[in-house]
């Protein structure tokens, strides 16, 4: 039984590996981190596209929120 768990233990290692090298190739910018969190949000029945567009708006909202505190520092 504990030689099965460490199969499907490297299993899932070894997929998250390539999610994160095709993440990568494709500049998604997501880190293990994120990418294991996107990948249990779908798997619970998330829908990706719906999931890639509320991370591509948090982005636009923290990039404007970065360029809106350094035009502020520097005035």
């Amino acid at each position: 039984m504990a030689s099965h768990a460490s199969a499907n233990m490297n299993a899932v290692r070894e997929t998250m590996d390539v999610l994160l090298e095709i993440s990568r190739l494709l500049n998604t910018g997501l880190d293990m981190e994120s990418l294991s969190i996107c990948v249990r949000l779908c798997e619970q029945g998330i829908n990706p596209e719906a999931l890639s567009s509320v991370i591509k708006e948090l982005r636009r909202a923290s990039d404007s929120l970065k360029a809106s505190e350094n035009s502020t520092s520097q005035g």
